[in-house]
């Protein structure tokens, strides 16, 4: 299959997700980038962690805006923290090029992932906080 097609089918099944499995890929995006930063500290690739970091960053960020908080707001208060903490996380870890401070930030969103995960397989339920 082309790069084209792969591109064109991957944009297609994005876009007819449930709510529930967009945030999930927010999620697998966010740690893909953040375990990559995670590698390029360690092999001292300054220029491509920051690039990696940004990306998390920005992820985390997009999940925090769309909180919907008339929603839930208990909810989309403790998601807000989280969120915070992580991207917290992503900006100390940056500044000081020191791995070490993901590795807090990768256990919250892997946590959030498997909790949004199991909610993509239940039937269709409004999600709150989908984009």
């Amino acid at each position: 299959m082309s790069s084209f097609a792969m591109s064109q089918y991957r944009s297609n099944e994005f876009q007819t997700a449930s709510p529930a499995k967009v945030i999930v890929a927010f999620y697998d995006g966010a740690l893909r980038f953040l375990k990559a930063g995670v590698q390029s500290l360690n092999a001292k690739n300054y220029a491509l962690k920051g690039q990696q970091l940004s990306r998390a960053h920005a992820i985390v960020n997009e999940l925090r805006a769309t909180l919907d908080h008339t929603q839930n707001p208990a909810l989309c208060g403790e998601l807000e923290r989280l969120y915070s903490f992580v991207l917290d996380c992503i900006t100390e870890s940056n500044m000081n090029a020191d791995a070490t401070k993901l590795h807090g930030a990768v256990r919250v969103l892997e946590q959030l992932r498997s909790a949004w995960a199991q909610v993509a397989e239940e039937p269709a339920i409004r999600v709150v906080g989908a984009p």
